[in-house]
C-alpha cells in the first residue's frame, strides 16, 4: 500500500522558530471560535470536576483498603459488564467506532472492543503508515479505512506521548524546546484535537500525567485526577484526563504497596521501559468505559452527541421510551444544517404526539 501524504484535517502553521506559549494560545483562540458549531472544548463545569483521591479518602474513611483478592473481584465484574454488552442479541455497540490514539498496548481502548465497538488503534511503533497521529488529515481515514463505512464515531481516546510534558523531566525542558522535541510534541496533542473536531465524538479524553501540556496544548481544565490505586491497580503516579466525559468513575481503591513503581521498576531510557511507564492501568479503562459506554449512560451519550441542543429536553425524550435512533430520524437534519430551534421543535412535538396518545 502506498504512502499517501495526508494533510492536516485544518491547516495549520509551521512549528521552526516560535515561542511556544504564543502558539498555544492562538491554538485555542481558533478552538473558541468553533464554539457556535459544537461545545467539544468546553471547560467542564465545577461539580463535573472529578478527583478519585476524594472519593477513595471517603470510602476508606467508613470501610479502609480493599484487599487486592476483592479489588480483582470487583475489576473481573466491571469485565464481564464489558463483554455482557457484546453478548446481547441486538448488537449495541455495532455501529459505533473508537479510535484509540497511541495505544501500543491495547489496554485503554480494550474493554471497548470487548464490548463490540469497533476500536481501531493507532500507533507509529505497530504500523509507521497507518499509525503516525501526524499523517491523520481529510482523506487518511478515508483512504485508508473507508471514513469506516459511514459508522458513527463515538469516542476519541488519546494517551498522548508525555516525555516533553510530565512535570517529572522539567529539568530537560529548555534542552526539549530548543531542539524541536517540544514543538513535535505538542503537534501531536493538536493533531488530536483536530480529529475530535472532524469527527464530533461524544466522548474524547486525553490522558497524560501532571505537568505542562494543557497549557502548551491549548486544552481545556482537565476533568479528572486519579492514581491506578484508585482503580485496584497497587502503586501511584497521579495522572490528570481533559476531555468531555463522565469523570465519576467507579473505584476499587486499594493500598498502594508497590509505591510509585514508576521509577523502582520502570527506570531507564529505553523504548520497552517507556512504554512500561505509560501503560493504561487495567482497572482505569475498565472503570472509564462503564462510567462513558452509550448503553449505561444513554442521556449523556445522546447530550454529548446534540451539544447544541437543550439537554433537559432530550432527556425527557428518552424519559418518555423515545430511543436515540428515534430521535436521530427527527432531528439530524435540522441540527447539522444548525438549525437547532427546529431541531428543539422538532423534539417538543414528538413529546407531545406521545402525550396525546396517552
Amino acid at each position: 500500500m502506498a504512502t499517501i501524504q495526508a494533510q492536516p484535517l485544518f491547516p495549520v502553521a509551521g512549528i521552526a522558530d516560535f515561542e511556544l506559549v504564543q502558539v498555544a494560545a492562538e491554538f485555542q483562540a481558533a478552538q473558541d471560535g468553533a464554539v457556535n458549531e459544537h461545545r467539544l472544548f468546553n471547560d467542564p463545569a465545577a461539580h463535573e470536576v472529578v478527583r478519585l483521591a476524594e472519593k477513595v479518602k471517603r470510602y476508606t474513611r467508613l470501610s479502609g483498603w480493599m484487599d487486592q483478592e476483592a479489588a480483582r473481584d470487583r475489576i473481573e465484574q466491571w469485565k464481564e459488564q464489558a463483554r455482557a454488552q457484546a453478548a446481547m442479541s441486538s448488537h449495541p455497540n455495532a455501529g459505533k467506532v473508537v479510535l484509540s490514539l497511541f495505544d501500543h498496548t491495547g489496554n485503554w481502548s480494550r474493554p471497548w472492543e470487548e464490548a463490540g465497538y469497533n476500536v481501531l488503534r493507532f500507533d507509529i511503533q505497530d504500523n509507521p503508515v497507518t499509525g503516525d497521529v501526524n499523517a491523520f488529515g481529510v482523506g487518511f481515514f478515508a483512504d485508508y479505512f473507508g471514513d469506516f463505512g459511514g459508522l458513527e464515531v463515538y469516542a476519541v481516546l488519546a494517551a498522548c506521548p508525555c516525555t516533553e510534558f510530565a512535570t517529572s523531566g522539567a529539568r530537560h525542558f529548555a534542552a526539549k524546546d530548543a531542539d524541536g522535541r517540544t514543538a513535535a510534541a505538542v503537534e501531536l496533542v493538536r493533531q488530536t484535537l483536530r480529529t475530535v473536531e472532524y469527527y464530533r465524538p461524544s466522548v474524547w479524553a486525553i490522558e497524560n500525567p501532571v505537568g505542562r501540556i494543557e497549557k502548551l496544548g491549548g486544552l481545556p481544565q482537565w476533568r479528572l485526577s486519579f492514581d491506578p490505586n484508585h482503580l485496584g491497580d497497587p502503586y501511584t503516579k497521579k495522572t490528570l484526563i481533559w476531555g468531555r466525559f463522565n469523570a465519576n468513575l467507579p473505584i476499587a481503591p486499594v493500598d498502594p504497596v508497590e509505591g510509585s513503581k514508576m521509577h523502582t521498576k520502570f527506570g531507564g531510557k529505553s523504548l520497552a521501559t517507556k512504554n512500561g511507564r505509560s501503560e493504561t492501568p487495567e482497572g482505569f479503562a475498565y472503570g472509564f468505559f462503564l462510567a462513558n459506554n452509550a448503553l449505561d449512560n444513554p442521556a449523556l451519550a445522546l447530550c454529548w452527541k446534540y451539544d447544541r441542543l437543550d439537554g433537559w429536553l432530550l432527556r425527557a425524550a428518552l424519559d418518555a421510551g423515545v430511543t436515540a435512533q428515534e430521535l436521530g430520524n427527527q432531528i439530524d437534519d435540522a441540527y447539522y444544517d444548525f438549525d437547532d430551534d427546529v431541531a428543539e421543535q422538532a423534539v417538543r412535538d414528538l413529546l407531545r404526539g406521545l402525550e396525546s396518545v396517552k
